[in-house]
């Protein structure tokens, strides 16, 4: 038994023309003469081949996404969400947003923050990371060091797994610094109530 590989595009498989083969035992395979059309996405499947030359149904789609230069685009981690800042006491602000597994390439191995505090952001080196792990509610936060107050800082954080892609940046947020902190409550009432 061995495996077949096929291609296809815009959702259509192309059965008539086998592009690999596989031993069982192959973790990848390189297709031979494939030139791919920039801004296209393909979709490579395979089937487990019988001794009597019967196929299996497909196996689950690996998605090849050629971009404009010509060049494959790495999988990628779905896009943080609802990126919120706030400040806290000895000029430290945190970050908090949500992530969703639903109709993810691949899973994150964790989240990139990136800082700017008015030379614009390097997306080359993340000021630092959070690593990935789900928990059950998905929502992830990120408390900075002290940072020099009264100074407006702006934040987004990316997702990204080891030896892929990044995502997209989350929405920017922005706040000052403040070494007080946020102010205090106001209009504080309280009641009493015997038993």
């Amino acid at each position: 038994m061995f495996y077949r590989v096929y291609r296809g595009q815009d959702g259509v498989m192309d059965y008539d023309h086998v592009v690999a083969t596989m031993d069982l035992d192959d973790e990848d395979v390189a297709i031979p003469d494939q030139v791919l059309p920039a801004n296209t996405i393909w979709r490579y499947i395979r089937r487990l081949v019988s001794d009597c030359d019967l196929e299996s149904a497909d196996s689950d789609a690996a998605i090849v996404r050629i971009d404009p230069d010509g060049e494959m685009i790495p999988l990628t981690p779905n896009t943080p969400l609802s990126l919120q800042i706030e400040q806290l006491s000895g000029g430290r602000l945190q970050l908090r947003w949500r992530y969703s597994e639903i109709g993810q390439e691949i899973a994150p191995t964790g989240f990139h923050i990136y800082m700017d505090s008015g030379g614009g952001f390097d997306f080359d080196v993340p000021d630092d990371s959070v690593a990935y792990d789900f928990g059950g509610n998905g929502e992830f936060t990120w408390t900075s060091e002290a940072l020099f107050p009264g100074v407006t800082f702006h934040f987004c954080v990316r997702s990204y797994a080891t030896a892929a892609g990044e995502s997209q940046n989350t929405n920017y947020v922005s706040a000052v610094a403040d070494a007080g902190g946020p102010p205090a409550a106001t209009n504080v009432a309280a009641t009493w109530e015997a038993d």
